[in-house]
């Protein structure tokens, strides 16, 4: 019943949502915007940012598109499972002079009951008459349960991979949890110096220890690495950890509470036909 009254909702929603202008992403006519990417993953607890991104501005070009962007349920319930934008206004955004790109976040609840990976779009929308919104004007933001209630063959699996290549970029990183045990995963069907992202946020000050194990040391080499994200909307480098000859990787560092850091495992060398595999820990104090 459940169910059946969030995608009735969600219906209603559609209907009531004001058509975006569109351009061809393929062959834009003018400077437009559009979503970097239009299918997300997070978990609950996890606030998601997305990126829009300035698409046909020349380098030395100087802008300013006005745009809104708003949610709409689908499964995932406002209020119960993510924090929605203002309706029918939505929030408003500006991208100015040599700006190329901004982020938006809509914040992620956690519930305290078991759900099933619950779904949620945010529409981009032109605020001014000469910003156009190319390609697809919705994105799709999945919320997969709390590492707490996501048992995985017996253990609790403390990462969500978003699928691979989507963890290959820093955008659409997988989600970590500090204190969540060990995470599985491998560089199965990617290419040498390929790289592996986690992002995560802690809630209060503290100290990170992350911890790469290599599981393929034999035939392989990672290295470890750390970034934080700036008032820019950039990453930054932090730490690294790079011990030679497959050794296992150890970063320990400070965070600060409510800023956003990125885990990176990079294959870095090879000497064989292992399909490359690693466990990533995250223990915060």
């Amino acid at each position: 019943m459940r169910s059946f009254a969030k995608s009735a909702l969600f219906l209603c929603l559609f209907c009531l949502f004001p058509s975006a202008s569109y351009a061809n992403l393929e062959t834009p006519q003018a400077v437009t915007l559009a979503w970097d990417k239009v299918f997300v993953s997070t978990a609950e607890g996890i606030d998601v940012w997305l990126r829009i991104n300035v698409v046909g501005a020349a380098p030395t070009e100087i802008v300013e598109l006005k745009f809104i962007f708003q949610t709409a349920s689908q499964l995932a319930t406002a209020n119960d499972d993510y924090v929605p934008t203002n309706w029918p206004s939505g929030t408003k955004g500006v991208i100015t002079g040599l700006q190329r790109f901004a982020y938006v976040k809509i914040d992620i609840l956690n519930n305290l009951y078991s759900e099933p990976i619950e779904t949620f779009q945010v529409e981009l929308r032109s605020d001014a008459s000469g910003t156009v919104i190319s390609g697809q004007a919705r994105a799709t933001v999945s919320i997969a349960r709390s590492r707490l209630m996501n048992p995985v063959v017996g253990y609790l699996e403390s990462c969500i991979h978003v699928g691979e290549p989507a963890n290959n970029t820093a955008t659409s990183a997988g989600v970590i949890a500090p204190n969540g045990g060990w995470c599985n995963s491998d560089f199965r069907n990617e290419q040498l110096l390929a790289v592996d992202y986690y992002r995560l946020k802690p809630s209060s000050n503290g100290t990170i220890t992350i911890r790469l194990e290599n599981t393929t040391r034999d035939q392989h080499d990672l290295q470890l690495y750390l970034y934080y994200l700036d008032g820019t909307g950039q990453y930054q480098f932090y730490q690294q950890s790079t011990n030679p000859d497959q050794q296992a990787e150890f970063i320990t560092a400070p965070l600060a509470a409510n800023s956003n850091y990125l885990i990176s495992v990079y294959w870095e060398r090879s000497s064989g036909s292992k399909v490359p595999s690693y466990r990533l820990n995250a223990d915060w104090r």
